[in-house]
């Protein structure tokens, strides 16, 4: 095959791409709208769910009509992390298609000896590939979940916090109990959208004072 050749058949081969992720992208703009909804809806359950606890005289683990509301919230929160994860998967299948087209384009030109900054074409300088680049991927330290960030590489043997029981991430507040059995808590999870002022305590522990009162 001769260059010019190759660079026809290649530009075909385009013709669908711009519609393929075009359709990724209304797919990836559901999710999130999606993703807005329950995770609205979660936190205002989580905010009444609270305030009951806070009224009753019995700790909330006794009360039929909190546990399972407790049960609906975590409910509510895993639905919400899948759809972060449909869209880390979208997002991952959009790189994939359009890398793919890249790699291809670069492993030719190579082969065929085609400079196409001389043709008058941008080329940035990279290296010859033998298969796609892997999506890009947050390190540990950096995972947060909401809002449609992306949680990757999580290590198993991590250990887990909140009421949620999932691992670190994004912005935690600690309970002042020093004997509270799950220590950390996503904001998101105890409803909350900034750092709290003076001394805090999770809904669990808040019970357990008062009874003990």
């Amino acid at each position: 095959m001769t260059a010019g050749e190759f660079l026809e058949e290649y530009i075909e081969s385009l013709e669908n791409l711009p519609s393929e992720v075009q359709q990724g992208l209304q797919e990836l703009r559901r999710a999130d709208e999606q993703y807005f909804e329950l995770r609205d809806e979660y936190r205002s359950n989580w905010k009444k769910y609270i305030k009951s606890a806070k009224r009753l005289s019995t700790p909330a683990s006794e009360d039929p009509t909190l546990v399972q509301a407790r049960l609906d919230i975590e409910k509510q929160y895993r639905e919400a992390i899948k759809k972060v994860d449909q869209k880390v998967d979208i997002s991952s299948k959009l790189y994939e298609l359009i890398n793919r087209q890249i790699v291809r384009l670069d492993e030719e030109t190579q082969r065929l000896g085609i400079d196409l900054q001389d043709a008058g074409e941008i080329r940035k300088d990279r290296k010859s590939q033998k298969g796609p680049i892997s999506a890009p991927r947050s390190s540990p330290s950096g995972r947060k979940r909401g809002g449609g960030a992306i949680v990757m590489d999580i290590d198993p043997n991590e250990p887990l916090y909140c009421f949620c029981q999932q691992v670190s991430f994004g912005d935690m507040v600690g309970c002042d109990n020093d004997s509270c059995d799950k220590e950390w808590f996503h904001y998101g999870c105890v409803g909350l959208t900034e750092p709290p002022r003076g001394k805090w305590y999770c809904a669990t522990c808040l019970a357990t004072m008062k009874d003990r009162k």
